[in-house]
């Protein structure tokens, strides 16, 4: 079973003892000498079966903690188990209303009371372990299948969260789209599996290209988005310019043969103070991509374009 049960304050004899009957059960016993080990923040609940409970103190106080417990996250399903003396047994109404799940007597004997208190903990072993699963398939349903990058979805929160991040602390944020020149080619030429497979490398190269506080994501087909947190238009480029030459200098093995492959950059930037939204960072990026495509691809563009002293408009070039 493998899951902890927490026995705290264990003053009353059969909690002691009771710690041997759930030890053999299987259950990891952690003893401790006080209820404020349940609002310790370094306390994972991920993990916790059960919480027993020796009620020894000011009632108020116990009330307290338990119900503050109660509020943190995953602490739903955590089942709590009060011993005590007849203070409990008649403030037994009080402490189930806070949140205990169980109030025994304390002279129960300790087979009786791990006999009384197992379907319990059997409920928090299970709670958990569905909450793990859980766990596991909403990050699953973040990653993409083919690459293992974030996909769509999850780099669609993460734009948002580094958008309002970037607003209210006055740095910059850049956005930088990029897919593979002539991707279709490799398709039509190999076909999908094989089209697949210099997808997974190309994202590996871009995912070592990229900061380690930086997201990179695949939207679809060979079309990826990179966030870069703190960068202003110059360091975005540069970021880039540093991927351009990676993707440059790569050997791709497609249908067991070595190719090289290029790649088009687009790159735009939301400034402090600027008023501009997820989605025209985004649209702007995408527009800087197909302008490059436009004009010679393995290239980088940065939108929008720069005003030269005539008033007419150039890029921003870097091959």
């Amino acid at each position: 079973m493998g899951n902890a049960v927490i026995i705290a304050k264990p003053l009353w004899p059969v909690l002691r003892r009771a710690a041997r009957f759930l030890a053999d059960d299987g259950y990891r016993v952690e003893e401790t000498s006080s209820w404020s080990r349940l609002l310790d923040s370094r306390l994972s609940c991920s993990r916790l079966s059960g919480i027993l409970l020796g009620e020894h103190g000011n009632t108020m106080e116990e009330l307290e903690v338990i119900r503050q417990f109660r509020e943190r996250k995953g602490a739903q399903g955590v089942p709590i188990i009060l011993i005590g003396g007849m203070n409990a047994l008649l403030r037994a109404g009080k402490f189930l209303s806070s949140g205990v799940d169980l109030v025994l007597p304390a002279d129960i004997p300790p087979g009786d009371l791990v006999e009384r208190a197992r379907p319990f903990l059997r409920y928090g072993s299970l709670y958990q372990s569905l909450s793990e699963a859980n766990r596991e398939l909403r990050e699953l349903s973040m990653r993409d299948d083919l690459t293992g990058l974030p996909n769509r979805r999850q780099f669609s929160r993460d734009l948002s969260r580094n958008v309002e991040m970037a607003r209210r602390i006055g740095r910059c944020l850049s956005c930088i789209i990029v897919d593979i020149d002539d991707f279709k080619r490799i398709n039509d030429d190999f076909g999908h599996q094989e089209g697949d497979s210099v997808i997974r490398q190309f994202g590996n190269v871009l995912d070592m290209a990229k900061r380690a506080y930086d997201t990179v994501a695949r939207l679809g087909g060979d079309e990826f988005a990179w966030l870069l947190m703190d960068a202003d238009p110059d360091q975005a480029l540069h970021a880039a310019g540093r991927a351009l030459r990676l993707v440059n200098e790569s050997v791709f093995e497609v249908a067991g043969n070595p190719e090289k492959l290029s790649a088009t950059f687009g790159v735009s930037s939301l400034l402090p103070g600027v008023e501009l939204s997820a989605d025209d960072l985004v649209g702007n990026a995408d527009r800087a991509l197909y302008w490059g495509k436009e004009t010679g691809r393995n290239s980088i563009r940065f939108y929008p374009p720069k005003k030269v002293e005539s008033g007419a408009e150039t890029d921003t070039y870097i091959s």
